[in-house]
């Protein structure tokens, strides 16, 4: 299985040092940045309709908020994706 390819620049699996060692984070950049769920991240799915930016740093692959983090600051976009994408 290959990896995803935004993952070198994806801000999820490099700038949340500090959520990466919980076993929920690691478990979801096991399935989706590096396994069979890659083409089902909200995170990919979101940059290729509305570009990066608009991608919040605190958002998992499943679109929801890392834990201890909300959603209160993110685009209509972000909030809502299955109403968007």
């Amino acid at each position: 299985m290959s990896d995803c390819k935004n993952l070198s620049g994806c801000s999820f699996f490099n700038c949340c040092e500090e959520y990466s060692k919980e076993n929920s984070v690691q478990g979801f950049m096991t399935i989706y940045c590096k396994g069979n769920k890659k083409d089902e991240c909200v995170r990919l799915k979101l940059s290729k309709a509305y570009g990066k930016a608009i991608v919040p740093k605190n958002m998992m692959p499943n679109g929801y908020p890392l834990p201890g983090t909300t959603k209160d600051d993110w685009a209509e976009e972000a909030k809502h994706p299955l109403l968007y994408l």
